[in-house]
């Protein structure tokens, strides 16, 4: 994995992208909490709301944020006038839900979107992208810029198909370097591992390359009660399923980060 962007000879945080095939397996949640344990293990994070249809993580982040990406794009504000800096200690640059110009981006812009924030915050360490779901162009140019690339999925039928859509054009495209399934509500890391080999499965039969694996997200009864009282589940459930599933997570992706 390339470890980061930079201009002339400075390194540049690693780009994090956060990919699914279809909405509803979890990628927004997983991309808000992924962040915020990366930040429990002291790095600096921004996070890149760019999921068009639903630009929600400031809500998850209980942020209160005026401006947004398309304010960016459009050349109205800079990128240090929209982000905001969350409770948690990560720097949010809100979604712009349904924005044509955000939704018709271009490779260029998007990384020259990417190197704003570097350039408006040179200590940062990771840069996550909440991409859309789905395999529409302006999905597909925000997952080309990153480095590493975690693809959502379940275990249910229209969710395994979709994800192999997704590592499909990824492989069309010679990018399965780097690229990681990421199981989500698992009931245990054996079940994780089982859906990956299913997966890796396909992929060596079909594509004739292995897809990686990191680790997976438990599921756990308190992401519904933390969701619905906008609860930080770092904060509340310290020892949870769930809060472990992520802390290791993070651990594991800043080590691919720092080995390249």
């Amino acid at each position: 994995m390339r470890r980061a962007l930079s201009v002339g000879k400075e390194q540049r945080a690693g780009v994090i992208g956060i990919a699914s095939g279809k909405g509803g397996v979890g990628k927004t949640i997983i991309s808000v909490n992924l962040a915020i344990a990366l930040t429990k293990l002291g790095k600096k994070v921004a996070l890149i709301d760019a999921d068009l249809g639903l630009a929600n993580a400031q809500i998850l982040l209980g942020a209160n944020a005026p401006f947004n990406l398309s304010d960016v794009i459009n050349g109205h504000k800079e990128i240090k006038d929209v982000a905001v800096e969350t409770k948690q200690g990560l720097i949010l640059v809100p979604g712009a839900s349904g924005n044509s110009e955000v939704a018709n981006l271009n490779s260029l812009q998007t990384q020259s979107l990417i190197q704003s924030l570097f350039e408006a915050y040179r200590e940062l360490d990771v840069i996550i992208i909440d991409s859309a779901a789905g395999l529409s162009s302006s999905n597909l140019t925000f997952i080309r810029a990153c480095d590493l690339r975690l693809v959502v999925m379940q275990d249910e039928p229209a969710s395994i198909a979709d994800a192999y859509g997704l590592i499909k054009l990824q492989s069309l495209e010679k990018r399965m370097k780097d690229l990681f399934i990421l199981p989500n509500r698992v009931e245990n890391q054996a079940g994780g591992q089982k859906l990956f080999e299913k997966m890796n499965g396909v992929c060596m039969r079909f594509l004739e390359e292995p897809v990686g694996y990191l680790h997976s997200i438990e599921e756990d009864d308190v992401i519904r009660t933390a969701s619905r009282r906008r609860e930080d589940i770092f904060e509340k459930y310290p020892n949870s399923k769930l809060v472990n599933s992520f802390t290791a997570l993070a651990e594991k992706v800043s080590f691919e980060i720092s080995a390249h």
